[in-house]
C-alpha cells in the first residue's frame, strides 16, 4: 500500500502540491483559532463553598458551620478529596473530584447537599456560596489604581460599581476580586454615656436607624379607568436625613439619632488591603474561566479598561501589574526562534554537503506542512496551544525533517548515479524506487520513536494532564512528517529533480565527511569487541551519571512574575502586615532588577483564599535586567525580607505557586502534613519535623504552619445572674454583637448603588478589656447594668485557624529548595 501511495504521488505531483498548499493555509487558519493557555488544564474539578459567620471564633466556625457541610458534601458521586479551613469568621470549604467529573453536575450535586446543611448552621451564620469556577492559573490580569487626590474611598467605589462591574460583562471572566481601597459604609456610632443619659437602650437606636430607611408598598389607586401604583418613599437620600431620624418622642420632644450617636460616612472594617510601589491603592484581579482563551479574556479587558479610563478622575493612575499573557507570548516567541534556528541549520547542512538549493526546498517544505498539519489534528482532539503542546513541537522540530531528509537524499544520490549511468532508466522510476528504498526503514523508526514516547500516555492525575498534550503534539507532527515524507517529499522530488542536471561528482564537504568516516568504519570493522566493550563502558557510565542526576517534577520556569507568600506571627493587626508591605516596595521599587512591586493582605471579598491579617501576597514583576539572573534577584528580594525580624516569606513564581497547591493543596515544593486531632500535639510533632528538615541542605523557607494560640477576649455569660435581671443570654448576644461587631440593619441606595448602614459603639468605647467590663446592659425594667455584672470577661486563647484534610485537622511543614533539586 505503501508503493502505491508513493507511486500516486509521483503521478500526481501537481496535484498534491497544491493540496499540501491548501493544508498549510488551512492549518495556519487553525492554528490562529485555537485556544492559547500557559498551561493544559491540570487542576481536578473543584467546588469552593465560602460561608461568613461573622463574629465566630474557628474552634465555633470549625464545630458548627465546617463539619455540617463536610458531613452533608461527604459520599457526592465522584468525591476524592475534601479540604476545609476554619478561620475567624469564615468557613471555607473545597470539594475535589475525580478527573472524569463534569464541573457543573458537581456543582449542582453540591448545592443540593448544601440545603441538607443550611438547617443545621447556627443563626446568623450567612448562606453558603459557591465560588463561580476558575481555573488553577486563572489569574490574567491584575491592575493597581492609585490617585493624588481622589479619596481611596471614591477610588475603591468607582472600581467596584463601575470597573468590576464592566469587566464581569467579558466573555471569559469568572470572577473580579478587590484589595484595598475604603468601602463606603452608613455608620451610626452610639455613645453609651449618652444612652444613659437619654434613657435609650442600644436596641432603640438599632430599631430607629432600620426603621429610618425604608420604602413601603401602598398597593394601586384604582379609578374606573386609571391605575396608579402608591409608593410609600422612606428611604434616606442623604446622611443629614439619617442624622435628623427619631428614635422615640418625650413630652412632645424628638429625642434624634444624632443626640446619642455620631452618624456619619466613613469606611468599613478592613479585613484586607492593597498597596502599590510604597502608596495605598486599589488591587483589581481578573480571574478567567477554565474554558476560557487567555489571550481572548486579556485582550477583551484590556479593551474594557481602556473604555473606562476616559470616565475616571483625572488623576486616577491604572498600572498593569501582572499579564499572564506575556508568559504566553514569550513561549510563542521560543518556538518561533526554534523554527528559525531550526531551518537555518538545516538549509546550512544540506547546501554544505549537496550544493544544490532544490534539496533545500524539498526538505524544507516538509517542516511547515508536517507541523501545521500535526496542530490540526491536535486540535480536533480537544487539545489547545499552551507551554507543553508548544515544548512537543519544538522537540519535532528536527525530526519532523529527518524522514524528507532521508528520502530526498536516497532520491538525489539515485538520480546522479543514473544520470551517469551508461543506460539510465526512466527518472520518475528512479524516484520511486529512491523513496520505496528506505521507506520502511523510516516507518519502523517513526514507530520506535512513537513507542518510547507511549508511556507518557499512561501517567494518571497532574502528570498526566501535563505531559500527555506534549507527546501528542510531538507524536501526531511525527506521524504527519512521515504521511508528508510518503506523498509531498516524492512528488516535490519529481518536480525538482528529475529534469536537472545533477553534479557528476561528490561536494568538498561530502568527501571529507568519507575520508574521516572510512578509517572509522574499518577500525570498527575489525575490532568489534573494542567498539562493543566502549558501548558498554558507555552505557554503565551514563546509568551511574542518571542515578546521580537530581529529580524535579518540571524544570524551574522564568517567568518573571514572582509571588511572595508574607506571614507574620498570628495576632498581629493588618496595619502590621501593611507596614511589613509598605517596608518591602520602597525598598524594591528604586531597584533597576523590579519593574512593578504591589501587596495584598488579609482577605477580600469573593477571594477564595481564607487569609487572616496577618498574612499577605507581594506581586513582584522582574525587569528584563532582573530576569536575565533570576536566582540572584530572588535572593536580593529574600535578603530584604530578613532585614524585618517575626516574617517568614516563601518566594516562588506564580505557575510554580499554583501548580504545589494544586498538588498538596499547599505553595511550597515540600510540604509535610501530619495529620491529628489535639492542636497542641499537631504543633509539637510539627516543631520536631521543622528541625529534622532544618538539617537538609538546600531547604529554603522552611517555615511551621502558625496554628498557634492566639489572644483573645472571651465573654462568659453568667446565666443565673442574667436570669436574676430577666435578661436571656440571645439578647445578651445580641448587644454584644451590636456593641463590639456592629450590625448592620440596612442597606442605603445611592445612585443604583447599595451602601450597608451598621449600628457600632464608638471605638473608644471598644478599644480595651476594661472599658468592655463596663459596657452598659439594657434590662427589661430599663435598669442599666455593667456587663461584668452578668458575664466573666477576660483574656483566653483559640487557635487562630484549623486546617482539615478528608475531616482530619492537620498541620504543614513547607518549603522551597535552591541550589539542588
Amino acid at each position: 500500500m505503501l508503493n502505491s501511495i508513493v507511486k500516486w504521488s509521483i503521478a500526481q505531483r501537481w496535484l498534491v502540491v497544491f493540496a499540501s498548499i491548501l493544508i498549510s493555509l488551512w492549518g495556519f487558519r487553525v492554528l490562529t483559532q485555537m485556544p492559547l493557555d500557559v498551561f493544559p488544564s491540570f487542576s481536578p474539578p473543584q467546588v469552593e463553598i465560602m460561608t461568613e459567620a461573622p463574629g465566630l471564633a474557628p474552634e465555633e466556625v470549625e464545630s458548627l458551620v465546617t463539619r455540617p457541610i463536610e458531613s452533608s458534601i461527604n459520599g457526592t458521586p465522584g468525591l476524592e478529596s475534601l479540604r476545609s479551613s476554619s478561620a475567624v469568621g469564615l468557613s471555607a470549604v473545597r470539594a475535589i473530584f475525580s478527573w472524569d467529573t463534569d464541573i457543573y453536575r458537581a456543582r449542582q450535586l453540591v448545592t443540593e447537599r448544601l440545603q441538607q446543611a443550611r438547617s443545621l448552621l447556627p443563626q446568623g451564620v450567612e448562606d453558603s456560596e459557591i465560588l463561580p469556577v476558575s481555573s488553577a492559573l486563572g489569574w490574567t490580569v491584575k491592575y493597581a489604581f492609585t490617585s493624588e487626590t481622589t479619596p481611596l474611598m471614591d477610588v475603591w467605589r468607582i472600581v467596584n460599581w463601575q470597573v468590576k462591574n464592566r469587566l464581569l460583562a467579558v466573555r471569559g471572566v469568572s470572577n473580579v476580586v478587590i484589595f484595598g481601597g475604603d468601602e463606603r459604609q452608613y455608620q451610626v456610632l452610639v455613645n453609651p454615656a449618652k444612652l444613659r443619659a437619654f434613657n435609650v437602650t442600644l436596641d432603640d437606636v438599632t430599631k430607629a436607624a432600620a426603621a429610618a430607611n425604608a420604602n413601603a408598598p401602598g398597593g394601586f389607586l384604582i379609578t374606573p379607568d386609571q391605575e396608579t401604583l402608591v409608593r410609600g418613599v422612606g428611604r434616606i437620600q442623604s446622611i443629614e436625613q439619617l442624622k435628623k431620624s427619631v428614635i422615640k418622642a418625650k413630652n412632645g420632644t424628638p429625642l434624634l439619632l444624632e443626640q446619642v450617636a455620631d452618624v456619619q460616612i466613613g469606611a468599613a472594617l478592613k479585613r484586607g488591603d492593597g498597596s502599590f510601589a510604597g502608596k495605598k491603592a486599589v488591587i483589581l484581579t481578573i480571574n478567567k474561566q477554565p474554558t476560557a482563551d487567555t489571550p481572548s479574556v486579556t485582550k477583551a479587558a484590556e479593551a474594557a479598561m481602556e473604555e473606562i479610563k476616559a470616565g475616571l478622575p483625572k488623576d486616577v493612575k491604572i498600572t498593569t501589574t501582572f499579564r499572564q499573557e506575556d508568559f504566553i507570548e514569550a513561549s510563542i516567541k521560543n518556538v518561533e526562534e526554534a523554527l528559525r534556528d531550526g531551518t537555518i541549520i538545516v538549509s546550512v547542512i544540506l547546501i554544505l554537503f549537496l550544493m544544490n538549493w532544490r534539496t533545500v526546498v524539498i526538505s524544507l517544505s516538509a517542516l511547515p506542512v508536517s507541523l501545521l498539519l500535526g496542530m490540526m489534528i491536535l486540535n480536533w482532539t480537544g487539545q489547545g496551544i499552551n507551554t507543553m503542546t508548544l515544548g512537543g513541537l519544538v522537540v519535532a522540530i528536527g525530526s519532523v525533517v529527518d524522514d524528507a531528509i532521508v528520502d530526498m537524499e536516497n532520491v538525489y544520490r539515485r538520480l546522479r548515479e543514473n544520470q551517469l549511468a551508461g543506460n539510465p532508466v526512466p527518472p520518475f522510476q528512479v524516484v520511486f524506487n529512491g523513496s520505496v528504498e528506505v521507506r520502511v526503514s523510516v516507518l519502523f523508526a517513526t514507530i520506535i520513536i512513537a513507542v518510547v514516547f507511549a508511556p507518557i500516555f499512561g501517567l494518571s492525575g497532574v502528570e498526566g494532564r501535563i505531559f500527555t498534550p506534549m507527546g501528542l503534539a510531538y507524536l501526531l507532527s511525527i506521524a504527519a512528517s512521515t504521511l508528508v515524507a510518503l506523498t509531498l517529499t516524492p512528488a516535490m522530488c519529481a518536480l525538482l529533480l528529475v529534469n536537472t542536471r545533477l553534479p557528476s561528482t561528490e561536494t568538498w564537504v561530502e568527501r571529507q565527511a568519507h575520508r574521516l568516516y572510512r578509517p572509522a568504519l574499518k577500525f570498527s570493522m575489525r575490532r568489534p569487541k573494542i567498539i562493543l566493550a566502549t558501548a558498554m563502558a558507555g552505557i554503565v557510565a551514563a546509568i551511574v551519571i542518571l542515578l546521580g542526576l537530581g529529580q524535579v517534577f518540571l524544570p524551574e520556569f522564568q517567568d518573571r512574575a514572582l509571588v511572595i507568600a508574607t506571614l507574620l506571627m498570628p495576632g498581629e493587626s493588618l496595619d502590621a502586615t501593611n507596614q511589613v508591605g509598605l517596608a518591602i516596595e520602597e525598598a524594591l521599587k528604586k531597584n533597576p532588577r523590579i519593574e512593578t512591586v504591589q501587596f495584598r493582605s488579609g482577605r477580600a471579598q469573593g477571594d477564595t483564599e481564607v487569609a487572616g491579617v496577618n498574612f499577605g501576597e507581594m506581586d513582584v514583576q522582574l525587569s528584563e535586567e532582573g530576569a536575565k539572573d533570576r536566582d540572584k534577584t530572588i535572593e536580593m528580594i529574600r535578603s530584604e525580607f530578613e532585614k524585618i525580624p517575626g516574617v517568614a516569606p516563601n518566594i516562588g513564581g506564580f505557575i510554580s505557586h499554583r501548580m504545589d497547591e494544586v498538588l498538596s493543596g499547599v505553595r511550597s515544593a515540600i510540604a509535610v502534613k501530619i495529620f491529628g486531632l489535639d492542636l497542641e500535639q499537631l504543633r509539637t510533632l510539627g516543631k520536631q519535623v521543622q528541625s529534622a528538615m532544618g538539617k537538609v541542605q538546600g531547604l529554603t523557607d522552611l517555615q511551621l504552619e502558625p496554628q498557634v494560640p492566639m489572644k483573645q477576649v472571651q465573654i462568659q455569660f453568667d446565666r443565673d445572674a442574667a436570669a436574676r435581671y430577666g435578661l436571656t443570654i440571645g439578647e445578651l448576644s445580641e448587644t454584644i454583637e451590636t456593641a463590639l461587631n456592629g450590625r448592620v440593619v440596612s442597606q442605603v441606595l445611592e445612585q443604583q448603588q447599595t451602601f450597608n448602614m451598621i449600628v457600632w459603639l464608638q471605638e473608644s468605647y471598644r478599644n480595651n478589656i476594661e472599658i468592655i467590663r463596663d459596657l452598659l446592659v439594657d434590662t427589661p425594667n430599663t435598669q442599666k447594668i455593667p456587663l461584668a455584672q452578668v458575664a466573666k470577661i477576660d483574656y483566653g486563647t483559640g487557635p487562630n485557624t484549623i486546617n482539615r484534610e478528608n475531616v482530619s485537622r492537620y498541620i504543614v511543614v513547607s518549603s522551597n529548595v535552591g541550589g539542588r533539586d
